[in-house]
């Protein structure tokens, strides 16, 4: 091997030899605990594209067989991936050890301990001000990121690896898999119409990490030995096309409204919000909840037709005075 797991994943014994996840994980904790004006929602994933197929590194029936063949929907998402909330770093550290024993690994001639798929690392982040830091009263403001840490299996030659049977089926999907994202990257790159991402499991999961609304950061590793000099140029090769691919990160916000608080600025009385329905306290269902949406609504409506009132009437007062200055004139 290169050096890919190693660099990426390693826990060693002295702080210099931990790998880029574990350097990560102790980062963004330490810089979480010296914002004292946001609050911080933290949640951690795993999976693996073994032979074309998605499996939940973190579900805890893995070994039975649960969780695996999992759906990739557009836009990367995993439906009924497991999310884990962490709230220290050892947590998190400790869920990615238990995802990272559940990667399927063998030994080929190449490679003693040869990853047999892609193992994909993920991070959700969701920061919003505290009360005391919001820019409006019923408004809070929150942003979300995402961080994928991609383990990509290393492309094989099946002649010197050595591979048959189940090996050799693992390793045809390996390079498939490892083809489609170059074909990806070069796409993107040429800003072509048509980009190849349903084409394989692991370009559909990475599916808004490489180009557009992103950062993306590729560490190449290549082997000092003159026998995989091939290898090594091919490499470079896939690091050189992925230079070229442009991205446009942006920050990702929203804004959540407390409810008591928007009702109180638009009038609406809660109590007769409750009397038509709404909050779930009544029996009625749909036809409450249509009843308070309709007040809500209608609060609103009023609200805009006020601001449009009162700014009419001023621009009406602006033309008055601005007549009356140059009749004096």
């Amino acid at each position: 091997g290169s050096g890919k797991t190693h660099s990426l994943l390693n826990t060693g014994p002295r702080i210099e030899d931990a790998g880029l996840l574990p350097r990560i994980v102790v980062n963004l904790f330490t810089e979480i605990a010296q914002d004292a004006t946001h609050s911080y929602e933290v949640q951690a994933a795993a999976v693996q594209v073994y032979n074309e197929e998605v499996d939940d590194l973190l579900h805890l029936g893995h070994h039975s067989g649960a969780g695996q063949n999992l759906y990739v929907q557009n836009g990367g998402s995993v439906p009924g991936l497991t999310w884990v909330i962490c709230r220290q770093p050892e947590e998190m550290l400790n869920l990615f050890a238990r995802a990272h024993a559940n990667v399927v690994y063998a030994e080929t001639l190449m490679n003693k301990s040869s990853s047999r798929s892609h193992a994909i690392f993920h991070i959700r982040l969701k920061r919003s001000a505290r009360a005391s830091a919001e820019r409006a009263p019923g408004q809070r403001v929150s942003r979300t990121a995402r961080l994928n840490i991609v383990d990509l299996a290393g492309s094989e030659r099946v002649k010197k690896s050595g591979v048959e049977g189940v090996h050799f089926r693992e390793a045809t999907q390996i390079n498939n898999s490892l083809l489609t994202l170059g074909n990806v990257m070069s796409a993107l790159a040429a800003r072509k119409t048509h980009v190849p991402l349903r084409d394989s499991k692991l370009t559909r999961i990475l599916d808004g990490a490489i180009g557009g609304n992103c950062k993306t950061v590729l560490l190449a590793c290549a082997s000092p030995l003159s026998a995989h000099a091939q290898e090594t140029q091919s490499c470079f090769e896939f690091a050189s096309r992925a230079m070229c691919v442009e991205v446009r990160a942006k920050v990702n916000s929203s804004v959540d409204l407390d409810m008591k608080s928007l009702l109180k600025q638009l009038g609406v009385d809660e109590d007769a919000l409750l009397a038509c329905g709404g909050g779930g306290k009544t029996r009625g269902g749909g036809r409450g909840n249509t009843a308070a949406l309709r007040v809500i609504a209608q609060a609103h409506a009023e609200q805009v037709a006020n601001v449009h009132a009162v700014a009419s009437e001023a621009a009406s007062r602006a033309e008055e005075a601005e007549a009356h200055a140059m009749l004096t004139e």
